[in-house]
């Protein structure tokens, strides 16, 4: 396969909300798979789908307003059912992550939690009547990156995936537990300026206050650790080279910590020798949490799933 000419795109930071909030459905269900604790998950719906988006969250993601609100951003841009599970070990309901599960990530694994995880994506696709689809995007944030990249083998038996899009992805460079612990804390640092991008935009602030009320996940300290143990492997980057992608969008915060640049600019070029073609991007001013910035969030969406195929 030829070398792909991916283009490299700086996108800068503008507080200007270029869309109004979508009017589409978003339904919120309680996942029972057979002998597994209960998840939630949501899934948006626009008036004429033409595919499924599955959307992998980052860490800590409680389901609400605030990410029901960006499902519908997602469902309007791309015109696909979108549907996000939370991640198992981390929901509202507190149960943990199986014992053999967690032991696969202890030593830096990431295959059997997204196995799980695709359980209940399964089951939430029940509940929400969703045929396997003619077509697929894949979407990932941070955590989300791994489990995404991890799921496409199964994801790929369902239907065609027309690409995978990942915003922050972290497990692409090896790293100690602690360094992972310090570039959490330094991007941690810089979220209060992604959440100020929204200040201004009064139906963001209004799902932002209603998320606040909603219950928080909750995980253990074990499980803590079996998730930074993955965060801190280069095992989403192992996957990558593994997998099938007829295109692939990439993107970082020009300031993150946890999605170092030297490993970032690695990922691209691996896609670029591989002859994968699709966007690869730069927000400028923002770190790891640019996904809790709307105006953002917007710009982002839209580059990564309606650039054409270079």
């Amino acid at each position: 396969m030829s070398q792909a000419q991916r283009r490299r795109v700086s996108l800068p930071l503008d507080l200007h909300l270029g869309r109004r909030r979508p009017q589409l459905e978003v339904v919120r269900h309680t996942l029972r798979p057979a002998g597994l604790p209960k998840l939630d998950a949501m899934i948006a719906s626009p008036a004429d789908p033409v595919g499924v988006l599955f959307y992998f969250p980052g860490f800590n993601t409680p389901l609400g307003p605030w990410e029901g609100a960006k499902c519908q951003y997602l469902a309007e841009v791309t015109s696909m059912q979108v549907v996000l599970t939370e991640i198992p070990g981390m929901s509202r309901y507190g149960a943990p992550i199986p014992r053999p599960v967690r032991a696969d990530m202890l030593r830096g694994h990431v295959g059997s939690w997204a196995e799980l995880n695709l359980a209940y994506i399964s089951t939430a696709m029940d509940a929400g009547r969703i045929v396997h689809p003619e077509t697929m995007q894949v979407f990932g944030y941070s955590t989300g990156c791994s489990l995404a990249t991890a799921a496409l083998p199964v994801l790929a038996q369902w239907g065609p995936i027309e690409g995978l899009n990942l915003v922050e992805p972290v497990a692409i460079g090896k790293r100690n537990i602690a360094s992972l612990y310090a570039h959490n804390v330094a991007d941690l640092g810089r979220f209060p300026f992604s959440l100020a991008t929204n200040i201004g935009h009064g139906w963001v602030m209004k799902a932002y206050r209603g998320q606040r009320r909603e219950p928080n996940v909750k995980y253990g300290v074990v499980d803590l650790l079996a998730i930074g143990t993955v965060l801190a492997s280069e095992e989403l980057g192992a996957h990558l080279d593994q997998v099938e992608l007829a295109r692939c969008a990439i993107a970082r915060g020009a300031k993150s910590s946890l999605c170092r640049r030297a490993d970032f600019d690695l990922v691209d070029a691996s896609l670029a020798a591989r002859g994968i073609p699709g966007p690869t991007i730069t927000v400028e001013g923002l770190g790891h949490q640019l996904w809790h910035s709307f105006p953002t969030l917007i710009g982002l969406v839209e580059a990564m799933l309606t650039d054409p195929v270079d």
